[in-house]
């Protein structure tokens, strides 16, 4: 071992381990022990131990550890000459930490000692061997880095799960894959996991439910979210702190949109640094078509979001641009005699961060012309149908399929509600007994109120779609009576709430196409339409080419 030609009397210790450390037995204790060995070996007297417990040297500097602040403050004081370590990597294991750790403890005349290799920065060869060490200390904690990883994505090809948070609706197996958890609930024995996110994505799918409304149902129903039902908590400052333990909107909203509950799960997402994404498949929860129809529900209600705007746009959310592949919406520019007129214009004409570099140079549309075609269109489609009956009579047989479902969800509804009363009992019993105040049992018997009334409400939705349905299945047997029904709704002047549900119906897409002339001048239009239900679905049909 190597030693310094200069005799010291006493010392300091400094020790840190992380996580990682303590896997390679590399504890605080076995530092300590060495160092009293050492000290005695070494008839030095050992005045003060500084210890890092748990706190990486990878991700911190010297400084930036509580124990290592410390230090250099006393340092600073004067208090310290010379600074013990078990090796090399306890004061960093970046190069850049280790040696700035140095540079600041000899900036304050103290010498630095590695009690398991040759070096002392006391002397010219020790302070060029810690520079070679500390490069190689880096060099191998990347290379292990890189092993570990080219192992963790060899594991998650085979689709097993590697750590983390596991979505709500699964659990991990013996075998570390994940499966779906149907497990009861706590307090919910009629619900699973699986069942809420069954349940969140039937709402949004199915009854075009917006993520702040599904958050609110899921909290009247005292359905727990996943913090309450794993007992995680989250770090606030320096501690950890239970949850409110309720749903809000953008919780909902990443369930919706997370791929796993289709069965794609895509691993690598929360990486802090660039590497490999890979997909596996996982068990799934609901079926991708579910899943789709989820998403476009998302989209629409963002769409309908815009409340604000002084002219209803019929065609809002389906006019795509030819050009960018944007949606078109509705804006107004001054027309004659200076008065508004409307017309549909793409987003990337006002956003640079289109497909497209640059602005979209694609034409805008007069919103009263268009608009009154489309709407004769599907006049005379519902008018005159054609060939399309039996595609309309597959849609209903669809419909028809809901009505389990709303029957299901009622049967649990009713149950939440008669929990309540259970709920409103105890609350008064603890009062009696003086274990809560007056105004806890006031605010706690609103709050079941309020629960219960929201509850309540959603009963009497449910039984108007029930009833809807019901109707659907005796009344629109046949596609005819669904078009009569149709054909009644746009007898007289309708209204544009009903103009809207039509159009939503029987268009799918609208698309317009920009065309430059040759030789320059005004730009021209084709728009096509895509029908839904027309005997040629998933052909376009244009309408009109037109020069505005």
């Amino acid at each position: 071992m190597f030693t310094s030609n200069t005799a010291i009397s006493e010392a300091v210790l400094y020790a840190r381990v992380s996580s990682e450390d303590q896997q390679e037995r590399e504890t605080i204790e076995t530092q300590i022990e060495y160092a009293e060995k050492y000290c005695d070996l070494h008839q030095i007297n050992l005045t003060d131990t500084y210890k890092d417990d748990g706190v990486s040297g990878h991700a911190h500097a010297l400084a930036d550890r509580p124990e290592g602040k410390r230090l250099i403050e006393d340092a600073k004081a004067g208090k310290i000459k010379v600074v013990l370590i078990y090796n090399m990597k306890r004061l960093g294991r970046k190069a850049r930490f280790t040696l700035d750790a140095i540079y600041q403890l000899e900036q304050y005349g103290v010498t630095i000692r590695s009690m398991t290799e040759p070096f002392d920065t006391s002397t010219p060869m020790g302070r060029f061997v810690i520079t070679l060490l500390a490069g190689q200390a880096e060099f191998d904690r990347d290379t292990l880095i890189e092993t570990l990883w080219h192992g963790a994505n060899r594991h998650a090809r085979l689709g097993k799960w590697l750590g983390g948070i596991v979505p709500y609706g699964y659990r991990v197996n013996q075998e570390r894959f994940l499966e779906v958890n149907e497990d009861p609930l706590p307090g919910k024995e009629d619900l699973s996991e699986a069942g809420v996110v069954r349940l969140m994505y039937y709402l949004v799918a199915n009854q075009k439910m917006s993520t702040i409304k599904v958050a609110d149902y899921l909290n009247d129903l005292k359905i727990p979210p996943s913090y309450i039902v794993h007992g995680r908590r989250v770090k606030k400052g320096k501690r950890k702190e239970n949850t409110a333990g309720v749903w809000n909107p953008g919780r909902v909203r990443n369930m919706i949109v997370n791929t796993t509950y289709k069965g794609l799960h895509i691993y690598g997402k929360r990486a802090t640094r660039e590497r490999e994404l890979i997909e596996r498949n996982v068990a799934a929860i609901v079926s991708e078509e579910v899943w789709e129809l989820a998403q476009q529900v998302l989209r629409d209600n963002q769409i309908e979001a815009f409340r604000n705007q002084k002219r209803q746009y019929l065609l809002r959310g389906i006019i795509k641009c030819g050009i960018c592949g944007l949606n078109y919406h509705g804006t107004s520019y001054s027309g004659p005699g200076r008065k508004p007129k409307a017309y549909y214009e793409c987003n990337g004409k006002l956003y640079y961060n289109g497909p497209i570099k640059g602005r979209c140079p694609s034409k805008n549309v007069p919103g009263e012309w268009l608009e009154n075609v489309v709407w004769e269109e599907c006049v005379q489609f519902i008018q005159n149908p054609g060939d399309a009956l039996q595609e309309i009579s597959n849609g209903i047989e669809q419909r028809k399929s809901q009505l389990a479902e709303l029957l299901q969800e009622k049967e649990i509804v009713l149950k939440s509600i008669s929990d309540k009363e259970p709920e409103r009992q105890s609350i008064l019993s603890l009062y009696r007994q003086k274990m809560i105040k007056a105004t806890d049992v006031e605010k706690q018997l609103q709050d079941i109120l309020a629960e219960t009334s929201a509850l309540e409400n959603r009963i009497k939705e449910l039984d108007e779609l029930i009833f809807a349905e019901g109707n659907l299945s005796h009344q629109f047997d046949s596609a005819e009576l669904l078009l009569q029904e149709l054909r009644s709704k746009i007898e007289g002047e309708p209204s544009y709430e009903t103009k809207r549900m039509i159009v939503k119906t029987l268009v799918q897409e609208i698309n317009v196409e920009t065309i430059e002339p040759p030789g320059g001048g005004r730009k021209k239009a084709n728009v096509n339409v895509l029908y839904s239900f027309s005997k040629s679905k998933g052909v376009p049909r244009t309408l009109v080419t037109a020069d505005f």
